[in-house]
């Protein structure tokens, strides 16, 4: 008896890839029917127990008993399709041309460069900063190379030693000379008058100012002149005074004098001494000026606008304390010119009675009233 779940063989119908091929060339090359007769197709072969699956489905009646069906013929196996040999190429040898083969090189994976990051505000900045400090401080060491290291004098440094030799304690050596004494117990008072610049006009207002201020009868007031600090020289003061002197008379002379005022009734009336080198020489050079144009080229010392007479008397000479003095009324009020020469100084008085006060301090001799009273009358009372 058969199982009733088994379905039949007839009713399994079996594909092939063969048959589908054909159906798809019917379709796209139709063929016209053959006109033969029609053979029918083959009964399918049973398919195999291993392409079989049990399908469970619901029982069904039983059919009634079929007869036994004929063997089926065996169906011929598929063909196998193999694919078409690939056509032959053929390459043919590069001919020679006579040029030098090109060499193709393929270019080099060049490596990815990291993108560059944006440099902070404050790093620029910085940088710029930076770079005008530099800018400044080469500028100044440029200028101080070329417009003050040059004109600093050239000093040579002195080799220095590798070995100390002891050597005993010394007393340090004076960089400067001492001032020239000029006075024994004068002056009487010591005024500085610093001028602001080298200008005539300058020096001669702060004279005039100071000759203003009156002093003790008979005193001596030195004044100290400089500019800056620093003293002036014999030829500095003479420019500035419109004093004029012959060739080559300064040279004869330290590089140091005394302006002072001597006070007396009607004014200050000025003092002007000097330090003689050779004594000879200046009583030659004294001569020889008084000959020419002392006075007027002196007269500018009695600060004074009014002017020398266009005649003058030649010079006349007196002694006093032993000294002789050259003198010159200049037709002015108790004032004229004086000059002496006692050991190496060189005496310039405006007045009489200042250079009697100057040899008394010098020669250290005090004189009375009456002496003075006598000389007066002697030299025909030239202090008026």
């Amino acid at each position: 008896m058969a199982d009733p779940t088994q379905k039949p063989e007839e009713d399994i119908i079996i594909r092939t890839m063969k048959g589908d091929l054909e159906k798809l060339s019917e379709l796209k090359n139709p063929t016209k029917p053959a006109t033969g007769p029609v053979v029918p197709p083959a009964p399918i072969a049973p398919i195999s127990k291993e392409a079989q699956y049990k399908v469970s489905q619901a029982p069904a009646p039983a059919p009634a008993p079929a007869p036994a069906p004929a063997p089926a013929p065996t169906a011929p196996a598929p063909a196998i399709l193999t694919p078409p040999p690939p056509p032959k190429v053929e390459i043919t040898p590069p001919q020679p041309t006579g040029k030098p083969p090109i060499l193709v090189v393929p270019p080099k994976a060049m490596p990815a460069k990291p993108l560059y990051k944006t440099t902070p505000v404050w790093i620029k900045l910085g940088i710029i900063g930076l770079a005008v400090i530099l800018l400044a401080l080469s500028g100044l060491y440029g200028y101080w190379k070329i417009f003050i290291q040059s004109k600093l004098p050239a000093t040579t440094n002195p080799p220095i030693s590798t070995t100390t030799v002891p050597t005993l304690p010394t007393t340090p050596m004076a960089t400067t000379t001492a001032p020239i004494k000029f006075f024994n117990k004068l002056p009487n008072k010591s005024v500085t008058i610093d001028l602001p610049t080298k200008m005539p006009t300058a020096l001669i207002q702060a004279l005039k100012s100071e000759a203003k201020i009156e002093e003790t009868r008979a005193s001596i007031k030195q004044l100290n002149i400089t500019n800056q600090g620093k003293p002036l020289t014999n030829e500095e003061f003479f420019n500035l005074m419109s004093i004029f002197v012959p060739k080559d008379f300064l040279s004869n002379y330290e590089n140091e004098f005394v302006f002072a005022y001597f006070s007396q009734k009607e004014g200050a009336r000025p003092v002007l001494i000097l330090k003689i080198k050779d004594k000879e020489l200046a009583k030659n050079q004294m001569a020889g000026w008084e000959k020419m144009t002392l006075a007027s080229d002196i007269f500018p010392l009695f600060l004074s606008d009014s002017k020398l007479p266009k005649t003058l008397q030649s010079f006349k000479s007196y002694l006093f304390v032993g000294q002789p003095v050259r003198y010159l009324n200049a037709n002015l009020p108790f004032a004229s010119l004086n000059y002496a020469i006692y050991n190496n100084f060189l005496i310039f008085t405006t007045s009489s009675a200042g250079m009697f006060v100057i040899l008394q301090d010098l020669t250290g001799q005090i004189v009375s009233q009456n002496y003075l009273k006598n000389l007066k009358a002697s030299i025909n009372e030239f202090v008026k």
